[in-house]
């Protein structure tokens, strides 16, 4: 039996990765074979080829080459739903891993149920509550197509019941971030225990909601320039941020303000590590969410909600606006006790097997 494990952005390929990984040690007990599959939605190499070849995973069968600068959301979902129709056609797949909510996945979800492919989402379930945001949107659909439904944890396993998906399609396999933080973070993570870190705050910034929107983004600039008279701020540049501050004229007040680091996209373990030994965390992504609060790192999340609110709750992570920033990393930084880290059940490094365990399941 044949199995496409398809990703095509930077978080995705790190959670493929994790999965895949797992797959290959135990590959000769296993009835399928997991097939690799780049749409090529990040097509810059710092988040694709660099970070493939530093996570140890094999060159895919094939890249669809998505991801061209000018192709916007439509594009990109139709282009991975052409694609992937074409490849099914020329070499058949039995079952189809779609992950989270970006638009190649959606593309590839809607050719394999096209096709009549068995159709499963790692990172089923999560929602934000805002069917206006493009993620949102995609990842309701692309629950709604499939047939297994791979839930981080019970919250999440809560909202597919609740929206009728089909109880014997939804498994809560545990959260696949946390297989990848423990595979690839090597000692740096198995050691970590909370303290008040003293290094500098690390900042990553990609959303089109921050990016996009000028009036915010100066906002949030003017925020991490204050901040940096305070504290060291270390900001692994993404392409799209980097685009947006140079078309914007923002880029000169970020290049003559002191303090902050500007660095290229980080591999993985880099990351990781720089993660750790943060002070604290800004951030708009979601999986940085979920390894914060396993780690037990505080931060704001500047976004009005997350798909990830549990995590949330549990964690010393705050919701955010660019006017906040300055106050609430400032309470941040006065904080006298380490925050508690969130481990739920399932949170556990092995997620990867469970996912396993329900693939053999299907070959009976």
């Amino acid at each position: 039996m044949i199995i496409d494990l398809v990703y095509g952005t930077r978080p995705n390929l790190i959670k493929a990765a994790a999965l895949y990984l797992a797959w290959q040690e135990k590959r000769d007990d296993l009835p399928f074979i997991l097939r690799l599959i780049d749409t090529g939605q990040h097509w810059d190499p710092t988040l694709s080829e660099s970070l493939r070849h530093s996570l140890g995973l094999p060159a895919p069968e094939i890249r669809f080459g998505i991801g061209q600068p000018e192709n916007n959301r439509h594009t990109l979902i139709q282009n991975a739903n052409n694609a992937y129709c074409r490849m099914l056609a020329q070499s058949p797949a039995q079952a189809t891993i779609v992950i989270g909510d970006v638009n190649g996945s959606l593309g590839v979800a809607r050719a394999a149920k096209r096709n009549s492919v068995y159709l499963i989402h790692l990172e089923a379930g999560l929602r934000g509550g805002f069917d206006a945001v493009a993620e949102e949107a995609n990842r309701t659909e692309i629950d709604s197509l499939c047939n297994m439904h791979w839930a981080p944890d019970e919250a999440e396993a809560n909202n597919l019941h609740n929206e009728g998906i089909n109880a014997k399609g939804i498994h809560n396999v545990g959260n696949i971030v946390i297989d990848a933080m423990l595979r690839f973070g090597g000692s740096t993570t198995a050691i970590w225990s909370p303290s008040v870190q003293t290094g500098p705050v690390l900042l990553t910034l990609h959303r089109a909601e921050n990016i996009d929107n000028i009036v915010r983004l100066s906002s949030i600039i003017d925020a991490i320039i204050d901040l940096a008279h305070e504290t060291p701020i270390i900001w692994p540049l993404h392409p799209r941020a980097q685009g947006a501050l140079a078309q914007s004229g923002l880029w000169r007040r970020i290049r003559d303000a002191g303090n902050i680091k500007i660095v290229a996209p980080m591999l993985y373990p880099d990351f990781l590590a720089t993660l750790v030994a943060a002070r604290y965390v800004i951030t708009d992504s979601g999986g940085i969410i979920d390894e914060c609060a396993w780690l037990g790192k505080a931060g704001c999340i500047l976004r009005p909600t997350t798909e990830r609110s549990t995590a949330l709750e549990a964690s010393a992570l705050e919701l955010c606006e660019p006017a906040e920033l300055v106050q609430i990393t400032t309470n941040l930084t006065n904080r006298t006790s380490p925050p508690v880290p969130f481990r739920p059940a399932g949170w556990d490094g092995k997620t990867a097997s469970r996912m396993l365990n329900t693939l053999v399941a299907l070959n009976r």
